[in-house]
């Protein structure tokens, strides 16, 4: 317990604490918690090691498909369903990717202000607030990309062509990170309704 004498606990402080001046009580608090998280953290490993299981036995089952199809998969992206024989049971594979929009931001920004300045000069100041609140950023300073990738959808026109530039440049400031696959279960109950298996402690 990061070399911590025989006969003492370390307090939230950092300072050591005489096991024989600490109550009965947090004796056996702390000895559940020590132990409950303990065991937590072996079964988040084996939970680990069951989604790499059968990930890996379903890229093996669709890396068959794509052989007998004659087809190159080129990596494990894209999302994938497969059913029980009976369609009573679905496993879904998904692959989500986290992106971040570059520098490239601030001129797409610069661009739909001026947009802005134009569209409400001498007039409603709500589509200003609309977009704008676009760009705000969380409690840690990071901007939403979804929210700001969402402005493509807008049907604007704009004779200038700055909205239309400025979306251009917001689609070339994309950039991925990295990706995540999940896997998730479901079956039917006894209605015939298809439920999530749940492996959400919490759910359970």
């Amino acid at each position: 317990m990061n070399n911590i004498p025989e006969g003492y606990l370390k307090d939230g402080k950092g300072n050591l604490v005489a096991i024989a001046n600490v109550k009965q009580t947090d004796l056996i608090k702390d000895e559940f918690v020590q132990k409950a998280c303990a065991k937590a953290l072996e079964m988040q490993e084996k939970l680990a090691e069951f989604k790499r299981s059968l990930m890996a036995e379903a890229d093996d089952f669709i890396e068959l498909l794509a052989q007998e199809h004659g087809v190159s998969l080129g990596g494990k992206k894209g999302n994938t369903q497969l059913r029980s024989f009976d369609n009573t049971l679905r496993v879904n594979i998904q692959t989500q990717e986290r992106i971040e929009l570059g520098p490239e931001l601030s001129l797409a920004k610069k661009l739909i202000d001026e947009c802005l300045d134009e569209w409400t000069e001498g007039g409603n100041q709500n589509i200003r607030a609309i977009v704008s609140k676009t760009f705000n950023t969380d409690k840690q300073g990071s901007l939403n990309p979804q929210r700001i990738l969402a402005l493509r959808k807008l049907e604007i026109t704009d004779d200038s062509g700055k909205w239309q530039k400025a979306m251009n440049i917001i689609a070339e400031s994309v950039g991925v990170i990295d990706s995540c696959r999940f896997i998730r279960f479901y079956k039917q109950d006894e209605k015939g309704i298809e439920q999530a298996i749940s492996l959400d402690i919490a759910k359970l």
